[in-house]
């Protein structure tokens, strides 16, 4: 008999409605932070002296607006500023549109982000290169980033891309990916598709208009937890989506800084700090985890 483990994902109100609390150890004392409705986002702290505007996408599991907690990294991330006195005003955007926000100088802290290479032009600014733009923070944990198909396809990748050039393949708008597989859908040499987000990516596979999809799949099957689907088609489509072998990376995460944000600097070593302390004590992992038990129970059926 087979068995299935299903998540569930459990929202309070408080969590659903967006007042997302944040609590933390600061000094030996636990320190609980109350979030308000701030502009288009969440504030915390607003009465600091110094205020940081940070944006991001819904991008399960690791943050998301509607996920119990918002997930594991906006936890992190708030509470990394809050600790080292920052006042924190986080919006959820379009990822184009949150790139945009930070490199126009809109916003100091733009994250989730892949490592980008020097060479990597910005989106919006023909002459300059996105780290010109914005600065990279150490890495955070990540996820492997993969082709993805539908299980029965046949696929034959060995690691060389020229393999997978017959196929036409969906990928998110103004995602990085791999610097290789970048060039070569620049250079139009990859048959694409773009989409806003994972949850349409799926949605091109499942539509056949589409062999393979860039993703990280643990991603793709959180998005398609948090959708409206009911439990039965949630687990049809999670259970057709293979990732192809062998992976394309794996992705750390990072922070990008506004070059633009005044003390952009300081900004970035007190980041730096924060990760470089979860990293050394060897805490990420047990941080993630315990995040994840508090807006997660595992039934198991047959």
């Amino acid at each position: 008999m087979k068995v299935f483990a299903v998540i569930i994902f459990i929202f309070s109100y408080q969590a659903f409605a967006g007042l997302t609390p944040v609590t933390y150890q600061l000094d030996g004392k636990e320190v609980t932070q109350n979030a308000v409705r701030y502009k288009d986002g969440y504030g915390y702290n607003l009465g600091a002296k110094k205020t940081l505007r940070l944006v991001t996408l819904d991008w399960p599991p690791y943050i998301d607006e509607n996920l119990c907690n918002k997930g594991w990294l906006y936890q992190f991330t708030v509470q990394s500023l809050l600790k080292k006195g920052y006042g924190v005003y986080i919006g959820f955007y379009p990822w184009a549109r949150a790139v945009r926000e930070a490199e126009l100088g809109k916003a100091d802290i733009l994250f989730p982000e892949y490592f980008v290479e020097d060479d990597v032009i910005s989106d919006n600014f023909l002459n300059q290169t996105r780290n010109n733009l914005l600065a990279l923070s150490q890495p955070i944990p990540g996820g492997d980033l993969s082709f993805v198909t539908l299980k029965g396809n046949s696929i034959t990748f060995n690691g060389d891309l020229e393999a997978i050039k017959e196929h036409v393949i969906g990928v998110v708008r103004a995602y990085k990916n791999t610097k290789k597989l970048d060039s070569m859908i620049e250079s139009k040499e990859l048959d694409t598709i773009v989409a806003n987000n994972e949850y349409q990516l799926i949605h091109l596979l499942l539509s056949n208009r589409v062999s393979l999809i860039v993703a990280d799949l643990e991603v793709l099957k959180a998005s398609v937890y948090k959708s409206q689907l009911s439990n039965s088609d949630k687990q049809r489509i999670i259970e057709s989506l293979v990732a192809v072998e062998p992976t394309l990376e794996h992705k750390p995460l990072y922070y990008s800084v506004s070059k633009t944000s005044p003390n952009w600097k300081n900004t970035l070593k007190d980041l730096n700090d924060e990760i470089d302390t979860m990293q050394k004590s060897g805490k990420f992992d047990e941080f993630i985890e315990d995040m994840k038990k508090q807006c997660y129970k595992f039934d198991k059926a047959a």
